[in-house]
């Protein structure tokens, strides 16, 4: 098997085995391809031919998985939407990946705005669309006839996760089915998945942890349980779903773990189901990761380390809480993976020293969505330790390495920065700012976890709240400042970039 869209076919899947739930509605693995089948089969109904883009806005669900399997065995490359986002940012992302196909479950207001803001010729999903389209209602979708998956190479493209962009465009990460099925193969064998397992889906399908469950949990045939967003705000609510539905295997960004340390009841569940927590995404401060630890002795954690242009590449398993370890450790490269750390000029530093880290894996993506300088920019051609030449990812992450041999994250070396594990851009928060009435300048910083701060050069009285509300409009929830502050001016290096460090010193001083 080297092809994503066969993972449902492998002789490892017991068709009468669960294969996902959401809560509402549960399939077997059976009922997951029958429904797939049918759902490819619209899709082709619809134009859809390999290497063509397959829009999903669909909020976590059966519905969800289905939709992702059934575009990688119609040959086509999905793209997930985020349910939240704004419709003029969903609008750029459609018009950049060029689809003109888009399964969905919004409400026919927002379907009509993003549909008019569009060149989209067919919804799947919804009873009603707009008239500008064709509509196909999951109920005709399920009078179709199940269609195997069309045919394709390893090579071929399967999906594309978009992120923010420096010039405020989003930038689409592509990977193919080589790519997503070596992803597949890694964590599964990393973490021992099987059958049996039930892993919990917390990350968003427009995230790129997403693919633990979509992709690993088929190749082990173990089940998914999708846990709606509603139950990811109230941090109780989700560990009374954790414990109802036996989670075996958790993986999510710290920020959630910390959440539900601090207000999750956890004196009033029983997890000892739980047998492994994967975080990754961002820092997890040692103190509270120790707290965490202590309190679910049964259970192992595991670091994970990848940008989503890698999936994954690197981790580091605790046995033990981290006392006295300092900063976590973003540990080794996992199978079939190599590393590197170098200098500036590309030279590999001396052990101790700090400098960027370099990927070369089979889990590494093709390219960057219609951004080749982009893509040439990122993608190093270096030896590797089989004697040739290879595919290397500059990460952008200033890393050392201890003597233990374990690699430690040091910082971003771009304007790059985690917010609740996304990845933002602090030029394309800028971009969006400059683009809005009276705002002659800006610049945005990190003013501690999770949390940034947008200095602004007014043209005049502004209303803060406005500002933030138009910005609310236009990109996504995770990348909105959380708070305004004006300056005369804004520092500058001699080559006329932001200083963002002496910008931060001009943040007010908070009580």
């Amino acid at each position: 098997m080297q092809l994503l869209s066969q993972l449902l076919y492998h002789d490892r899947i017991d068709f009468g085995a669960p294969a996902v739930t959401d809560g509402r509605r549960s399939l077997d693995y059976g009922e997951l391809i029958d429904r797939s089948g049918r759902l490819a089969a619209a899709f082709v109904d619809a134009g859809i031919r390999p290497g063509d883009c397959v829009a999903i806005h669909v909020r976590k669900s059966v519905d969800s998985m289905v939709a992702v399997h059934a575009s990688l065995q119609a040959g086509a490359i999905y793209v997930p939407l985020d349910p939240m986002a704004p419709v003029s940012y969903l609008a750029t992302l459609v018009h950049d990946c060029a689809t003109r196909v888009l399964v969905s479950d919004a409400s026919g207001a927002v379907l009509a705005d993003l549909v008019e803001q569009t060149d989209l010729d067919v919804v799947i999903g919804p009873d009603q669309a707009p008239a500008t389209s064709r509509c196909i209602p999951w109920a005709a979708v399920g009078e179709l006839d199940a269609r195997e998956p069309v045919a394709l190479v390893d090579d071929d493209p399967a999906y594309i996760i978009y992120t923010s962009g420096s010039t405020g465009t989003p930038k689409g990460i592509l990977h193919t089915h080589a790519s997503g099925l070596a992803y597949a193969k890694l964590a599964a064998s990393t973490y021992g998945l099987r059958p049996g397992d039930r892993l919990a889906n917390i990350a968003p399908l427009h995230f790129d942890q997403s693919t633990f469950e979509l992709f690993a949990a088929p190749f082990a045939g173990s089940s998914v349980v999708m846990v709606p967003e509603p139950v990811l705000r109230f941090p109780a609510s989700l560990t009374e779903l954790v414990e109802r539905e036996q989670i075996t295997v958790w993986y999510s960004v710290p920020y959630l773990l910390i959440q539900v340390l601090q207000r999750g009841a956890l004196d009033q569940r029983d997890l000892r189901r739980l047998r492994w927590v994967l975080f990754g995404g961002e820092v997890f401060p040692p103190g509270l990761l120790a707290e965490l630890m202590s309190m679910w002795p049964h259970a192992r954690f595991s670091n994970v380390y990848g940008p989503a242009e890698v999936n994954q590449c690197m981790y580091f398993h605790l046995d033990e809480p981290p006392i006295d370890l300092g900063a976590v450790p973003i540990g080794r490269a996992w199978a079939d993976t190599e590393v590197a750390i170098v200098d500036d000029d590309g030279q590999v530093v001396e052990a101790g020293t700090s400098g960027q880290l370099l990927v070369h894996t089979s889990t590494m993506m093709d390219r960057y969505w219609n951004r080749p300088g982009l893509t040439d920019g990122s993608i190093r051609v270096r030896s590797t330790s089989t004697g040739g030449t290879g595919r290397w990812y500059a990460t952008g992450d200033q890393v050392v390495e201890r003597p233990d041999g374990n690699l430690v994250f040091l910082g971003r070396a771009d304007n790059q920065v985690k917010i609740r594990g996304h990845r933002v851009e602090l030029e394309a928060v800028e971009a969006a700012l400059l683009d809005l009435d009276g705002v002659a300048d800006a610049a945005v910083v990190g003013a501690g976890p999770d949390e940034l701060i947008a200095l602004i050069v007014p043209r005049g009285p502004v209303d803060h709240r406005e500002l933030l509300v138009t910005l609310g409009a236009r990109l996504p929830k995770y990348s909105v400042p959380t708070g305004i502050a004006e300056v005369a001016s804004l520092p500058r290096t001699a080559t006329d970039k932001i200083d963002r460090r002496a910008a931060r010193e001009l943040l007010p001083e908070t009580p």
